[in-house]
Protein backbone atom coordinates (compact mmCIF):
# COMPACT_ATOMS: atom_id res chain seq x y z
CA UNK A 1 0.00 0.00 0.00
CA UNK A 2 1.68 3.44 -1.04
CA UNK A 3 0.83 6.73 1.19
CA UNK A 4 -0.24 9.17 -2.17
CA UNK A 5 -2.40 11.64 -1.13
CA UNK A 6 -5.05 12.64 -3.65
CA UNK A 7 -5.10 15.78 -4.76
CA UNK A 8 -8.65 17.78 -4.73
CA UNK A 9 -10.49 18.44 -7.80
CA UNK A 10 -10.42 21.99 -8.91
CA UNK A 11 -14.02 23.87 -8.77
CA UNK A 12 -14.41 25.61 -12.69
CA UNK A 13 -13.75 29.22 -11.62
CA UNK A 14 -17.35 31.07 -11.60
CA UNK A 15 -18.47 33.53 -14.42
CA UNK A 16 -19.55 36.12 -12.20
CA UNK A 17 -20.05 39.41 -14.34
CA UNK A 18 -19.43 42.64 -12.64
CA UNK A 19 -21.95 45.61 -12.01
CA UNK A 20 -21.71 49.40 -13.39
CA UNK A 21 -20.12 51.85 -10.68
CA UNK A 22 -22.31 54.35 -9.49
CA UNK A 23 -25.30 53.05 -7.42
CA UNK A 24 -26.75 53.15 -3.29
CA UNK A 25 -28.17 49.94 -2.48
CA UNK A 26 -30.27 48.69 -0.14
CA UNK A 27 -30.28 44.57 1.19
CA UNK A 28 -32.94 42.07 1.86
CA UNK A 29 -32.38 38.34 2.75
CA UNK A 30 -32.09 37.03 -0.21
CA UNK A 31 -30.98 39.62 -2.68
CA UNK A 32 -29.95 43.40 -2.38
CA UNK A 33 -31.02 46.63 -5.03
CA UNK A 34 -28.80 48.40 -6.52
CA UNK A 35 -29.85 51.36 -6.96
CA UNK A 36 -28.48 53.91 -10.20
CA UNK A 37 -29.93 57.47 -11.27
CA UNK A 38 -29.01 56.27 -15.23
CA UNK A 39 -31.22 53.97 -17.02
CA UNK A 40 -28.53 52.86 -19.35
CA UNK A 41 -26.65 52.01 -16.28
CA UNK A 42 -29.84 49.95 -14.77
CA UNK A 43 -30.25 47.85 -17.50
CA UNK A 44 -26.78 46.98 -17.48
CA UNK A 45 -27.12 45.91 -13.85
CA UNK A 46 -29.83 43.86 -15.18
CA UNK A 47 -28.35 42.11 -17.85
CA UNK A 48 -25.95 41.22 -15.07
CA UNK A 49 -27.82 40.28 -12.40
CA UNK A 50 -29.56 37.84 -14.70
CA UNK A 51 -26.48 36.47 -15.26
CA UNK A 52 -25.27 35.89 -11.60
CA UNK A 53 -28.64 34.38 -10.72
CA UNK A 54 -28.19 31.91 -13.24
CA UNK A 55 -24.73 30.64 -11.95
CA UNK A 56 -26.41 31.10 -8.31
CA UNK A 57 -29.29 29.33 -8.77
CA UNK A 58 -27.24 26.41 -10.64
CA UNK A 59 -25.31 26.34 -7.44
CA UNK A 60 -28.88 25.62 -5.22
CA UNK A 61 -29.26 29.15 -4.16
CA UNK A 62 -32.85 29.85 -3.76
CA UNK A 63 -34.30 33.55 -4.27
CA UNK A 64 -37.59 33.01 -2.99
CA UNK A 65 -40.19 35.64 -4.41
CA UNK A 66 -37.27 37.95 -5.62
CA UNK A 67 -36.53 38.04 -9.75
CA UNK A 68 -32.93 39.03 -9.90
CA UNK A 69 -32.42 41.12 -12.52
CA UNK A 70 -36.25 43.39 -12.56
CA UNK A 71 -35.88 47.02 -12.68
CA UNK A 72 -38.28 49.65 -10.93
CA UNK A 73 -38.48 52.76 -11.11
CA UNK A 74 -38.72 54.57 -8.24
CA UNK A 75 -40.78 57.58 -7.01
CA UNK A 76 -37.70 59.80 -7.12
CA UNK A 77 -37.39 58.73 -10.50
CA UNK A 78 -34.26 56.56 -10.35
CA UNK A 79 -34.06 52.92 -11.35
CA UNK A 80 -33.86 49.86 -8.37
CA UNK A 81 -32.48 46.75 -9.94
CA UNK A 82 -32.66 43.48 -7.87
CA UNK A 83 -29.46 41.51 -7.61
CA UNK A 84 -28.22 38.18 -6.16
Amino acid sequence: MTNVKKRAAKKPALDFHAYPAGYEYRTGCKVCWHIYKDRGDAEACAIAAKHNARICESLGYDFGYCTPGSIDVLDDGRFEVCCP
